[in-house]
């Protein structure tokens, strides 16, 4: 028997990668996931977050990892070289948000190349 693996299975272990990252702090799964110019842009009430994921998110859960918390992808939409995924995130440092990722498929692999947040509110219950 084949296995073969699809393109959206390929899309939610590189989304899989970004949740372990911010869970551990470990860059390592960031490294897999994201593009080396990637970018991350967000706002929680009047702070803005526009910055690299390397160097600026990475740092940020290397310094204080999430932990457990849970994340759900909502949809993946994929066409060609081109993907977005919707992923609902709550209690992220007690906070919910809903993310956008953008992949591209680069050299024949799926790679996060930005990041787009928005802040739900703080976490409930």
């Amino acid at each position: 028997m084949n296995a073969t693996i699809t393109d959206s299975d390929q899309i939610a272990q590189k989304v899989d990668g970004y949740v372990r990252g911010c869970q551990t702090g470990d860059e390592t799964y960031f490294k897999g996931a994201f593009h080396p110019d990637s970018r991350m842009y967000g706002a929680v009430g009047s702070d803005r977050y526009d910055l690299p994921i390397f160097g600026g998110m990475s740092a940020a859960v290397a310094e204080n990892p999430v932990g457990d918390y849970d994340a759900k992808i909502l949809s993946i939409d994929v066409e060609g070289d081109a993907a977005c995924v919707k992923l609902a995130e709550s209690r992220f440092w007690g906070e919910d948000f809903i993310d956008y990722f953008l992949l591209s498929r680069i050299d024949g692999e799926w790679q996060i190349v930005a990041k787009s947040f928005t802040h739900v509110g703080p976490t409930e219950g």
